[in-house]
């Protein structure tokens, strides 16, 4: 590529820009004059490469003698043209007003003349010429368009004849098929329909009648169902590029889901009227199309459970004696650890876009267009964007805000409570919003914790100590989707075999970032989370529950449950699980209305009471015109609720009930006489036959039906990681057995831990 600087142009090149290039029809002469001058001309070949796939784009072209060929590379190694330009047309504009890469290659199919232009001056012209930039945009919507439609053709109809070995017969294949891709992609294009999405707005809902498939071009969509109850679960997430409802192309059903936009989006609509005319013309290429799309639907429902994770988070600050880059500089190389993370705040955006104050352009502002334009191109091509905002509120806050799927507020633990400057752009419900309270060094433990919340939209708090690497540790995987959950399921005093797995999790160097459980493992999960380690936690349970059972007239339990609430309420009297250092949450059921309440926020000390209180054995926790009991009646290990609260980041399920259940003993009749059982423990020649204590049969028959929501959930593949720890000889109410079941967890947990993250 040879490149000629003279100034002196032709009158024709100035001719060929005024009648050609449509795209600059309502350009002043002057104007174009001033562009020609400005801009070189270069001669290419036939063959040479005018722009490379992949390639930064630092300049447009606009041909002015001979054509040009803009080819993609198939799926099978094959090039194909999927436009030619002639003379006035112009290639590369989109990507350099927008900082993207080249999507497409192009070369010269002859000696060709060009014109090429620098930045500056093609964004001072879209500038001054509204309507030039408004003619790019659909250019470039078009061709995004034209690029997707050819994949989710191939998608749709069939690859053309990359699975045909024989190299002759696929070489008849792929023509064969490149002959009825260009009818279908004519006919597709004159038709298609375009439509836009603003955040929050629905695509179509479950219930819906079909009207055909839809291909995203920049955007994010969640897909959502509703369950009997109404609640929205979402299911699956759709990227740039992808395509969604096609089912609804080939069976005239309901929508079975929900489609929202979680971005400002554009996709365009492939209507069953134009697909029926296609398939009708190609009647041979329907095995392929039910093919293609029932394997696809069979796919996505085949797979384990959606697990939602954050794609953008915006960082923002409630405290102006926090500085938002001082503590991204900390947190950033933390979180790149674990992955690759783009981070933008507005002075790199206005240096990548090359024009100052582009990060504060407001919708309808020419440099608006270009920023929402390059920030859907960064988000493509990055797995995480951290949008870091201004110090002061400002509209690349509001930016920020926009682009985020979670948003982390910051503030001076120590600072008032105040929120009012950042509550205004919590208006999405879909959007998360976090706040990350940052202690002074040394901090003993967080308080009060509750009034930072107090009519806001936040839905979790992370404590962490200015300058502390493990806190900062913790919330880099926390953001980023790589926390550990551990989850401790109930068994009474088997229970403290959860101390040894403790142990083991602290030797192999496995943290635990978010901690929840179930009756006995509600309070040990509660002193993990409050920041003690595995021998503060063992040492604590050897003297709390030491005589611990305080038997009572059996009116409403066997327990008075004096001894046991006042050992929780020492301990946690004065933590909110909102003060917890970790994320904590436990599990108890309702009585009054048949269902588990996961307790994430209030009263630990109630909380935790709840989560233990057995059916029976000790006293339901009133609360409000509730009465609540064990969690283990419903949910004995909560796996569920940690993976819901934990993304994608590992859960880690630990379980101390025996999988075998109860065995008679001998045929004691069908009547048992309590004076005889009790007679037989102390007159061993007695052969009454033995009959299970009544504790036992009530915790085991607690167990009995939330086993069955254990099976379902393991075969779902809901925890990470997954050991049932069998404790022989300590039973459920054997409370001075500490060391025996911590050491017994230990011994069976190391090596099945210790292989796990080998393998992980």
């Amino acid at each position: 590529m040879s490149t000629n600087t003279q100034n002196g142009r032709s009158a024709s090149d100035f001719s060929i820009l005024q009648q050609r290039c449509t795209l600059f029809a309502g350009v002043d002469a002057a104007d174009l004059s001033e562009l020609i001058r400005q801009s070189a001309v270069t001669d290419v070949e036939a063959g040479d490469a005018v722009l490379l796939r992949g390639q930064t784009v630092e300049f447009c072209f606009l041909l002015l003698e001979g054509r040009l060929a803009a080819l993609i590379a198939r799926e099978w190694g094959e090039e194909r043209i999927i436009n030619t330009i002639e003379p006035g047309g112009m290639v590369g504009e989109i990507e350099l007003l927008g900082g993207e890469k080249a999507v497409a290659e192009v070369r010269a199919m002859e000696g060709s003349r060009l014109l090429k232009i620098d930045l500056d001056t093609l964004t001072a012209l879209a500038r001054k010429y509204p309507p030039v930039w408004r003619e790019m945009s659909d250019l470039a919507r078009q061709r995004r368009g034209r690029l997707l439609l050819i994949r989710h053709i191939s998608r749709l109809f069939g690859t053309g004849g990359n699975a045909i070995e024989d190299p002759l017969l696929r070489l008849e294949a792929d023509e064969d098929w490149l002959n009825f891709e260009e009818d279908i992609l004519g006919q597709l294009e004159r038709r298609v329909e375009w439509t836009e999405l603003a955040r929050g707005d629905f695509l179509f809902r479950q219930g819906d009648a079909p009207d055909g498939a839809y291909v995203l071009v920049p955007g994010m969509l969640a897909v959502e169902t509703r369950a009997n109850s109404g609640e929205p679960r979402q299911i699956a997430r759709i990227s740039q590029g992808e395509i969604v409802g096609e089912l609804g192309l080939i069976v005239d059903a309901e929508r079975s889901a929900s489609v929202i936009a979680l971005r400002d989006c554009e996709l365009f609509r492939i209507a069953p009227d134009v697909f029926n005319e296609v398939t009708q013309r190609y009647p041979r290429r329907m095995v392929n199309v039910y093919r293609s799309i029932t394997e696809r639907f069979y796919r996505n429902v085949a797979v384990r459970p959606f697990r939602s994770t954050t794609a953008n988070v915006a960082v923002l600050t409630a405290s102006e004696s926090i500085d938002i880059a001082t503590f991204n500089r900390e947190l950033l190389p933390v979180v790149e650890q674990y992955e690759t993370i783009e981070c933008l705040d507005s002075g790199s955006v206005d240096q990548a876009l090359g024009h100052p104050g582009v990060a504060s352009s407001r919708e309808g502002d020419f440099e608006n267009s270009r920023l929402t334009q390059w920030l859907n191109s960064v988000e493509a091509e990055s797995g995480r964007v951290i949008y870091q905002g201004d110090q002061n509120w400002s509209i690349w806050n509001e930016r920020c805000v926009r682009q985020a799927d979670e948003v982390l507020v910051l503030a001076d633990a120590g600072a008032s409570p105040d929120l009012t400057a950042i509550r205004c752009a919590a208006v999405d419900p879909a959007q998360i919003w976090r706040l990350v309270l940052v202690h002074p060094p040394g901090t003993e433990r967080p308080w009060n914790t509750a009034r930072w919340l107090k009519d806001s939209r936040i839905a979790s708090v992370y404590h962490v100590k200015k300058g502390d690497r493990r806190d900062m540790a913790r919330l880099a995987r926390l953001i980023s989707g790589h926390s550990y959950g551990l989850v401790l399921g109930g068994g009474g005093a088997r229970g403290f075999a959860h101390l040894g797995v403790l142990r083991a999790l602290e030797e192999l160097d496995i943290p635990v970032d978010r901690i929840g459980g179930t009756s006995i493992g509600a309070p040990i999960a509660g002193w993990v989370a409050q920041g003690k380690n595995a021998e503060e936690c063992t040492a604590l349970a050897k003297r709390v529950f030491n005589r611990l059972i305080d038997v009572t007239l059996p009116r409403t339990s066997i327990i008075a449950g004096k001894r046991i609430s006042d050992v929780i309420r020492n301990e946690t009297a004065t933590w909110d699980i909102e003060d917890y250092w970790l994320p904590f949450f436990c599990v108890s059921t309702s009585l009054t209305r048949f269902e588990p309440r996961v307790h994430l926020s209030g009263n630990s000390a109630r909380a935790i009471r709840a989560s233990v209180s057995i059916p029976g054995i000790l006293p339901p926790v009133p609360e409000g015109d509730e009465l609540l009991v064990d969690g283990g009646v419903i949910n004995n290990l909560p796996m569920d609720v940690m993976r819901q609260i934990n993304g994608n980041g590992p859960v880690l399920a630990i379980d101390v009930v025996s999988p075998s259940g109860m065995f008679s003993k001998g045929d004691y009749g069908l009547s048992v006489s309590g004076w005889r059982q009790t007679l037989r423990q102390f007159l061993p020649w007695n052969d009454t036959p033995s009959a299970p204590p009544i504790a036992s049969i009530i915790t085991q028959a607690m167990m009995v039906g939330s086993s069955h929501a254990r099976e379902q959930l393991l075969h779902d593949s809901v925890a990470d990681y997954y050991q049932n720890i069998h404790v022989p000889g300590i039973g459920l109410l054997q409370f001075d057995a500490v060391r025996e079941a911590a050491k017994i967890g230990y011994e069976q947990c190391r090596g099945p831990l210790a292989e796990w993250l080998r393998n992980s």
